[in-house]
């Protein structure tokens, strides 16, 4: 009977220490980054206050650290944990939100790390453990303008035992916060090397036909004769040829201003509505 007791006790260490290794959000299916929406931090778990673990979070564009976004363009997110002797592996989770905590674009996977959605936001998070302290991800800020940013994040310091004791934990007291960059885009490099709207005039069913260097995601939008934005819509476009279409049934006769621009560049051209 002991060697079953023993047995059971070694089974259910490893299943904690490989449930560990992952994040919150894929093995608790919770949010532990110390932010508005979460029910704690790593260190509801990890509550041995070992290591005394600091962390820093910074958002960059070209290696760069930011303090604004433009909408639609690319950048990382760095987190890194500093922590005292005997730490060995390290883990974290992150979220970006906007007012109302919605969703702040989008993150996405890299070696050792996963993206989790819950409660249809997302979550970015280690996948394993980490031997290294600092973590990069990518982040594509909202593909239209929607407001500030602000990244909530938790990390472990580990000592990479079976279980989680022994271990220290830290999340941002302060949330990062990203402001919005508003750009002039009649400022901005042209976008597409070729661009095209068909029929003009048109009365309902537009096509537009562009051509780009690079793949990304652009923000498509109509202006009226004010240079009031009327809509907008987000667009993949792929290098080469690309062709979008659009209803404008429903708009008065007159001109627009149809542009299409990616926060580094922007193309537009005159639409008449008849």
């Amino acid at each position: 009977m002991r060697t079953i007791y023993m047995l059971f006790f070694a089974v259910a260490a490893g299943l904690l220490f490989l449930g560990n290794s992952s994040g919150a959000g894929a093995v608790q299916n919770a949010d532990r980054t110390g932010g508005p929406l979460a029910n704690g931090y790593c260190g509801n778990c990890h509550t041995a206050g070992a290591f005394n673990p600091t962390m820093t979070l910074e958002i960059l564009q070209n290696g760069n650290a930011v303090t604004a976004y433009q909408a639609g363009a690319s950048y990382t997110m760095r987190i890194t944990v500093n922590a005292g002797a005997g730490a060995q592996v390290y883990g974290f989770q992150a979220v970006a939100l906007l007012p109302g905590n919605v969703q702040a674009g989008s993150f996405a996977a890299t070696a050792g790390t996963q993206v989790t959605e819950l409660n249809n936001r997302e979550y970015t998070e280690h996948s394993q453990r980490s031997n290294s302290n600092v973590f990069e991800i990518p982040w594509t800020a909202p593909a239209t303008s929607q407001g500030e940013v602000k990244f909530y994040a938790a990390s472990v310091a580990a000592n990479n035992a079976a279980g989680s004791g022994g271990d220290g934990a830290v999340f941002l007291t302060n949330p990062v916060v990203l402001t919005e960059e508003v750009v002039a885009t009649r400022d901005l490099p042209e976008l597409a090397t070729h661009l095209r709207v068909f029929p003009n005039p048109v009365a309902d069913q537009l096509h537009l036909n562009l051509a780009v260097e690079a793949t990304g995601v652009a923000k498509v939008a109509l202006y009226n004769n004010l240079g009031q934005p009327l809509w907008q819509q987000t667009a993949t476009l792929v290098v080469g040829n690309n062709t979008l279409a659009y209803d404008l049934s429903h708009l008065p006769a007159g001109h627009y201003v149809l542009e299409v621009s990616n926060g580094q560049q922007a193309s537009r051209t005159v639409v008449l509505k008849k």
